[in-house]
């Protein structure tokens, strides 16, 4: 197949991270796929996975003359398949796809707000999309009236490579035994890493809080983390590609946003055998739910920052329990969370068949 995908971020965050290696896995079964993209920032990192990208942006819904150069490049490049891959353009980017008679539309949808709330995206979703498709069976819900249900494929992540065990610890001076929270996030406001911070300082006064992500919060978070006393034990290290390294410091990594989808930093945590604590968002039960034999992988708390901490506490305090969650956690990534099996389900969805 040929397939174009088109995302209408001006950041690079989970979601794009998301479309990128969904690219990237077909691409590498043999796939012809390109990205078109709003920003330059999107095509760089996208190149960086060797997906070739396009800059041809989608503004607000009144930017007619974006869907008409659109079409007229996919009507150029006759894709067999067109991904919407922000929920957001849906009215002007499949708009864009029926004027080129590409055969099939299909929309990514990863966030749980994401709905056909107005009437742009129940007209787009009922004329000009074939299929809808989530990564969360919360996110199923609301597709139902519009499109007739939605397909659920979770994203699947390959547990990060980890070129030095302990490597990161000992760059930021935390003793070998010493308690480490922490998470791989945008330092945004829906991310609530101020939530964290407060969960933190509840924690005992030798726990380690480290944080991977930028973002324009930085700023309010730091201020955070001096008034509640906890600067000197909060690592904020800015973006890195290093995830396993970071992954590999943390003893409980922990999600405490607001909104999110399927977040892939928890399932690349939940792979390299790290127990989660996380927020109720959506995903989070798909991710977090016990196992058949009853083992859970990690724990749905509340959202109050002493909720978290009484969930962190105990994996904290018992060295067996955090092992044997992590296990679990791995057996979880491996069962419903395998790249491969979602490049499987994807294939059939973007070819016309039910996966």
């Amino acid at each position: 197949m040929f397939i174009v995908a088109h995302n209408g971020a001006r950041i690079w965050g989970g979601a794009e991270r998301a479309t990128v290696l969904l690219l990237a896995g077909l691409q590498a079964r043999g796939h012809r796929v390109l990205l078109f993209c709003n920003t330059p920032l999107v095509a760089r990192r996208a190149g960086e996975h060797g997906i070739a990208a396009e800059i041809l942006p989608l503004g607000g819904d009144a930017a007619l003359h974006h869907a008409v150069r659109m079409a007229r490049r996919l009507r150029a490049l006759r894709p067999d398949v067109f991904l919407v891959g922000t929920f957001r353009k849906l009215f002007l980017a499949s708009l864009a796809a029926h004027g080129a008679r590409v055969p099939r539309v299909v929309a990514r949808v990863g966030l749980e707000t994401d709905t056909p709330r107005s009437a742009k995206y129940r007209l787009a979703l009922a004329r000009w999309v074939d299929a809808v498709v989530v990564n969360a069976s919360r996110i199923q819900a609301p597709f139902a009236a519009a499109k007739g249900g939605a397909t659920v494929i979770h994203n699947g992540v390959p547990a990060p490579p980890l070129a030095d065990p302990g490597a990161l610890r000992r760059a930021l001076g935390i003793a070998p035994g010493a308690p480490v929270v922490g998470t791989v996030a945008r330092l945004a406001r829906q991310k609530r890493l101020d939530r964290l911070f407060a969960a933190v300082a509840l924690l005992p006064p030798e726990t380690h809080c480290v944080v991977a992500g930028s973002g324009g919060w930085e700023a309010r978070l730091r201020a955070a983390a001096e008034e509640l006393g906890i600067a000197a034990r909060v690592h904020l290290l800015g973006h890195r590609d290093d995830t396993g390294a970071v992954l590999d410091a943390l003893d409980v990594f922990v999600t405490a946003s607001d909104t999110e989808g399927l977040s892939n930093a928890m399932l690349e945590a939940l792979a390299s055998g790290i127990p989660v604590v996380s927020t109720p968002v959506s995903g989070a039960d798909d991710a977090l739910e016990p196992l058949a034999d009853g083992r859970r992988p990690g724990v749905v708390t509340g959202w109050e920052p002493a909720e978290l901490a009484a969930a962190i506490r105990p994996l904290l305090d018992d060295p067996g329990l955090r092992a044997r969650m992590g296990e679990a956690a791995r057996e979880r990534a491996r069962e419903r969370f395998s790249f491969d099996g979602m490049l499987a389900r994807w294939e059939c969805v973007l070819g016309g068949e039910q996966p």
